[in-house]
């Protein structure tokens, strides 16, 4: 991946390509998080985007530290003397958030095949599992190589779909807005500008449970400056395809879009641009489900093929890992697609909602105190004398 792109791009891509995917596509989440709240979560995204960056930066350099690519052995370096406690609730909710956004990544591309062609909606969501379980049997390097070819696939056709219809519709935007903020626009939330933080600050959280799915390919960026770089482009890059999705969705508020499934194709279907876009916008919306997919699914592969080759030698865990890789991602894919009938606007509504908060106490700040150096313990002393520095 080095010879072909820089390694901080690279993580830079693999954290867009798979928060893509799983809602944030088809501007379900955008809907949920952000439009159906106050008109100041127009700032929102731009929050969200930043708590996570600094998580992923902090964890990062905490997974480089101790060489703990596999999201069991990092969690135990982040909560140390209480990872008695700590470290099965974070296993748990970080399983939680899997079988969560996989789902959200199959149902989003399941629903739109079914509009698209007619085909039933468990046959699509079958064979994105398919698809997804081929992807995640053959490492973290194809991960990788996957994923920036993906981005920069979803990046210019975002701009091609969005920009468009966000300069033609610019003024209705603005009406849009107005007419949010006298209320003559309903919205689900409460209108307070308060909510709309607490909204941005929990979309924010909840994707800092898929950190444990990134820290694998910490590995190719093993130092701070590098990291650095990585986090900053991948803020920029996520905040401004979300607002392209903000303000492409936000152009047709009044139209009722806020209660479609997918609001992506509502946009494309009754805004600016041939009806190809329909096409573009729906192979978008399925390959962020994919990718989405291949990078949460393979980030808890990599640690169940850990805890099935623990009491193996070195020699057998390379000869069985591909065995063992199989295996993990057939019970993974198949827990997510189970998850995943359950429908799109449910899983967003409800089950990422009630997962931010969570993620917020139990994985979001103890991140950044540890980043911060304002937590530390002995055992941090064990790996070559020093503690987790404070990061600049």
């Amino acid at each position: 991946m080095k010879k072909i792109i820089p390694g901080y791009l690279a993580i830079a891509l693999v954290w867009f390509s798979s928060h893509f995917g799983g809602g944030f596509a088809s501007g379900r989440q955008i809907v949920a998080f952000y439009l159906n709240h106050h008109w100041t979560s127009m700032f929102m995204p731009a929050v969200s985007m930043l708590i996570m960056g600094i998580c992923m930066y902090y964890s990062m350099v905490i997974a480089v530290k101790f060489k703990a690519y596999d999201y069991s052995t990092w969690s135990k370096k982040l909560y140390g003397g209480i990872g008695f406690f700590a470290v099965p609730v974070y296993e748990i909710l970080v399983n939680g958030v899997l079988l969560l956004a996989t789902a959200v990544a199959f149902a989003t591309g399941g629903t739109v095949l079914s509009k698209l062609f007619g085909t039933s909606y468990m046959m699509n969501t079958f064979f994105i599992a398919a698809v997804i379980f081929v992807f995640t049997i053959y490492g973290s390097e194809l991960v990788r190589r996957s994923a920036v070819v993906v981005s920069f696939l979803l990046i210019a056709s975002m701009f091609i779909i969005y920009l468009p219809n966000i300069i033609h519709y610019f003024p209705k935007i603005l009406q849009n807005i107005a007419a949010i903020k006298s209320g003559e626009i309903a919205i689900s939330g409460p209108n307070s500008s308060w909510d709309a933080l607490w909204w941005g600050i929990k979309y924010g959280t909840l994707h800092c449970c898929a950190i444990g799915a990134y820290i694998v390919h910490a590995q190719v960026c093993p130092d701070k400056a590098c990291l650095k770089k990585a986090i900053t482009i991948g803020i920029i890059i996520n905040s401004l395809i979300m607002y392209l999705s903000y303000f492409g969705i936000l152009a047709f508020a009044d139209q009722g879009i806020f209660k479609e499934a997918v609001p992506a194709l509502f946009v494309v279907m009754h805004g600016v641009g041939s009806s190809w876009m329909t096409s573009l916008i729906s192979v978008c919306i399925v390959v962020g489900a994919v990718s989405t997919g291949v990078a949460l699914v393979y980030g808890t592969t990599n640690r169940l093929v850990t805890f099935f080759g623990r009491k193996l030698d070195e020699a057998g865990k390379v000869s069985k890992q591909r065995v063992h890789s199989m295996i993990a991602s057939t019970i993974l894919v198949a827990a997510c697609w189970m998850v995943a009938q359950f429908g799109l606007i449910p899983l967003i509504g409800k089950g990422y909602g009630s997962m931010g908060w969570v993620s917020m106490v139990l994985i979001t700040i103890p991140i950044i105190l540890r980043g911060l150096g304002l937590w530390r313990f002995t055992d941090d002393l064990s790996e070559d004398g020093v503690y987790v520095e404070k990061v600049n």
